[in-house]
């Protein structure tokens, strides 16, 4: 039984086939999703998923950083509002992204300030992501950040970057298709994170890892991404999988929903 920590399924790329890749997960032993959203309508579009589908998949609801401008007072308002949700399980995907830079630096740095204020009033934890922004995250939560919880999704750092990040008491670690790929630093990342610090995600419809063949990643390739993490830690699928499952329930409180487990 494995959890995809981050997915989303709530995208385009999924529409002709959404329901079947949804049961091709359950049947595979991916028995629990974790949908973020992107911008309102995503987070509002994955909180319906996750309505049609109790149990299985949960929603998280904010605005990612390519999108930060389309961050306003009435979209604050709007993602406080779904977050009373119960199937709402976090407050993100939100970060900063200083690769692309499809919006300005100090306004990205202002939303992700405001969904740190979003997760502290609705006590949800934070899934954050970072792309060439590790120092700036870093800094923003040391003065913003104390007291909450959450997950660095598809961490891409190294083991120094991993250690600050693991700093802070209440954050995790995800791993992602990258961890299958040569030429980055995470086989060391994998080794030396702490077991109970560990979650395991696909970033559907990105990152697809190996050796899937395909145009598209899913929820039930999250498995590549456990095996691979296994291996790194002289571990078996099935404790690894038993360990990033028991992380994912008491990070995002999963275990209060199993009604379709």
């Amino acid at each position: 039984m494995l959890v995809d920590s981050h997915a989303h399924i709530d995208t385009a790329r999924f529409e002709s086939d959404r329901e079947a890749t949804i049961q091709a997960a359950i049947s595979g032993g991916v028995t629990r999703i974790v949908d973020p959203g992107c911008d309102l309508l995503s987070s509002q579009f994955a909180l319906r998923l996750a309505k049609e589908h109790p149990g299985v998949i949960f929603a998280g609801v904010g605005v990612h950083p390519h999108d930060a401008t389309t961050y306003t007072e009435d979209v604050e308002a709007q993602l406080r509002t779904l977050a009373r949700e119960p199937e709402v399980v976090a407050i993100g995907e939100f970060g900063l992204d200083y690769f692309r830079m499809l919006s300005p630096r100090d306004v990205q740095r202002a939303v992700f300030c405001a969904h740190l204020q979003l997760a502290r009033e609705t006590q949800l934890p934070c899934i954050i992501h970072v792309r060439d922004s590790h120092d700036d995250v870093m800094e923003l939560l040391r003065a913003h950040g104390q007291g909450l919880r959450g997950v660095f999704h598809c961490f891409s750092g190294d083991v120094a970057q991993a250690e600050e990040c693991l700093s802070f008491d209440g954050f995790m670690l995800s791993f992602a298709g990258p961890l299958t790929k040569q030429g980055n630093a995470l086989p060391d990342v994998a080794r030396m994170a702490p077991l109970n610090r560990i979650l395991v995600e696909t970033d559907s419809p990105y990152l697809i890892p190996k050796p899937v063949r395909s145009r598209r990643n899913e929820p039930l390739f999250v498995t590549h991404v456990a095996q691979k993490l296994a291996d790194l830690r002289g571990m078996t699928l099935e404790e690894v999988a038993h360990a990033t499952t028991t992380n994912a329930v008491r990070l995002f409180g999963l275990g209060e929903h199993n009604e379709a487990l």
